[in-house]
């Protein structure tokens, strides 16, 4: 079974949420079910569900995929393979990429199914630290 999840910065503290994508009237918010946040009362006796707005901008999709770690690897990593190639994660149309070159280099593409044995770590992410994949 496929496991959809995602990770967005929150807006209310800045630090990261995971769960399930919820989108309501533009604005973006992660639900993660947990028994004791998964429902709550309101003031009115009614129930509804707990959910953090994220930055939009920030909200990357489960890459089904775990760095040598055992880390989960989230669209917008920044990844280190085991050549000390650096390359952000990806999903372009039907699947899941590394890109490599970022900037004045050119791109070089590798789809995760051509990452058979090889071993990466996440070193960072594009929204905390961008200068990793521009500098590389």
């Amino acid at each position: 079974m496929r496991t959809i999840k995602f990770r967005g910065k929150r807006l209310d503290n800045g630090e990261w949420g995971y769960g399930d994508l919820i989108e309501n009237q533009g604005r973006f918010f992660i639900y993660h079910a947990t028994s004791e946040s998964t429902i709550e009362d309101n003031e009115n006796g009614r129930i509804v569900v707990v959910a953090v707005e994220v930055d939009s901008s920030t909200v990357g999709q489960f890459a089904e995929l775990k760095d040598e770690k055992g880390r989960e690897i989230y669209e917008g990593d920044i990844v280190r393979d085991e050549y000390e190639g650096v390359a952000k994660v990806c999903f372009d149309s039907y699947s899941w990429q590394l890109i490599y070159g970022i900037g004045d280099d050119g791109n070089q593409v590798q789809s995760f199914e051509e990452l058979d044995g090889l071993r990466i770590a996440i070193i960072d992410n594009i929204h905390d630290n961008p200068e990793l994949i521009k500098t590389e």
